[in-house]
């Protein structure tokens, strides 16, 4: 059984637990809103970057180390696209589920595949499922990340979704939101990313009515690793 202090950041998706373990779920922007995509690199990201350069819009990429691990050669695709890429873990695992040894092994193993395959430093992370445990909340420190999780979701992962049905649920942006999206679905209901990348022409569409820009959360927090 997991003992109290290893669950107690369960509350990090809440905004009193988000005092008591702060994570960044805005970003400082007057113009732009934080723009993500998790769970990936997976066979569909031909899909999405194509979709993000018609829209001229820019993302942080949370990938994990297994999917990395199958196709390195995504995240160099990725960065040259001018997007992001941060660490999402080595397996889609819940932390509050894992010993405190099996959180740190998972991140720095995650950590040191990605950064591998990305040629440079990662200074974002975002927990599956968007849950700390208290272990992985600060190996996060430790690591120097940033621990992004975000204000708005489309609830892409569900079987039940539809593009309008995400595109609603994301809703108007306002500027510095941090938007959650996924372009994979290994670890959601089966063809889900179809959903997303179709939700995509209407969220956009939304966001530029409201004069606002898709960036990275890395750029928008002057974080990002210089090119």
């Amino acid at each position: 059984m997991l003992g109290a202090a290893h669950l107690a950041p369960l509350l990090a998706n809440r905004d009193s637990g988000r005092r008591l373990f702060p994570a960044i779920a805005r970003v400082p922007a007057p113009d732009a809103v934080g723009l993500t995509f998790d769970d990936g690199p997976d066979r569909a990201l031909d899909a999405f970057l194509k979709a993000l350069e018609q829209c001229g819009a820019r993302a942080t990429f949370f990938v994990t180390g297994e999917q990395v691990e199958r196709a390195p050669g995504r995240v160099a695709e990725l960065i040259a696209a001018g997007h992001e890429v941060g660490v999402h873990g080595y397996r889609h695992r819940l932390h509050l589920r894992l010993a405190p040894w099996q959180v740190v092994d998972d991140l720095r193993r995650g950590r040191a595949i990605i950064e591998d395959a990305a040629g440079r430093s990662t200074t974002c992370f975002r927990p599956p499922h968007g849950l700390f445990s208290l272990s992985s909340w600060r190996e996060a420190g430790r690591q120097g990340w940033a621990r992004v999780l975000w204000s708005r979701a489309g609830n892409d992962w569900e079987g039940r979704a539809t593009p309008r049905s995400i595109a609603d649920r994301i809703g108007i942006p306002v500027a510095g939101d941090i938007l959650l999206l996924h372009d994979s679905d290994r670890y959601s209901a089966p063809g889900s990313w179809r959903n997303t990348l179709g939700a995509l022409p209407l969220i956009f569409e939304r966001l530029y009515a409201a004069g606002l820009t898709a960036r990275p959360v890395g750029e928008l927090l002057s974080i990002a690793p210089c090119s």
